[in-house]
């Protein structure tokens, strides 16, 4: 029997897996939980948690989430609707024995839980492309990195240049250059909402 954690924002999406994982008898599956939140999902002590690799808005980097898993032993499957490379390889970083995306067949995924649950890697056709095809982050300056953090919080060019000291101009310039950067690895990032997704998914926004 296999301890599992259900972790997914989406109620339906989390319902309907229940459904098709407790009703499989071959793979001999029992929800020990089901919801969005990882702290409890860590507490049920499961053997293997089938983690969705965006919990929404405010939830914490697919990273630690995986990190606070293996912590305590429990082997982890991504699952996503999205093929987020970046985000895949922090996970696998951390200990993430594979990724498959909701649009697989059950069989699928039976084989996926089966893998993680022996402490395998399940690599499929779906990670080895993500992995593949996985662009780095830019290398941007400390000065690129601050006026990106203040621009991507909300704030104007006239007020992250106050901050920095700086003249709107310059703040500028090392905006368009931290966007040639991302473009230059294959990552585009023209607007703020761009640059807030690009440098959320990379971790680079911690307060300077």
């Amino acid at each position: 029997m296999i301890r599992l954690a259900l972790v997914d924002d989406h109620e339906l999406v989390r319902e309907g897996l229940v459904a098709l994982l407790e009703g499989d008898s071959s793979l001999g599956i029992r929800i020990v939980y089901s919801g969005k939140d990882v702290g409890e999902a860590v507490r049920a002590h499961a053997d293997v948690a089938l983690l969705d690799i965006d919990l929404g808005p405010g939830s914490a980097p697919v990273g630690e989430s995986v990190a606070a898993f293996v912590s305590t032993g429990v082997r982890v499957l991504l699952i996503s609707a999205f093929d987020d490379a970046v985000s895949v390889r922090s996970a696998l970083k951390e200990g993430a024995l594979g990724f498959v995306p909701k649009r697989v067949a059950m069989d699928v995924l039976r084989e996926a839980l089966a893998t993680a649950a022996q402490g395998d890697l399940y690599l499929s056709v779906d990670l080895a492309a993500i992995l593949s095809s996985a662009t780095e982050r830019p290398d941007l300056s400390p000065r690129e990195l601050t006026a990106l953090q203040l621009y991507a919080s909300g704030l104007t060019l006239t007020a992250v240049a106050n901050s920095m000291a700086i003249s709107p101009h310059t703040v500028k310039e090392y905006l368009d250059r931290v966007r040639t950067k991302y473009a230059n690895v294959g990552r585009s990032a023209r607007t703020r909402t761009e640059l807030y997704a690009a440098a959320s998914r990379d971790g680079l926004l911690e307060a300077p």
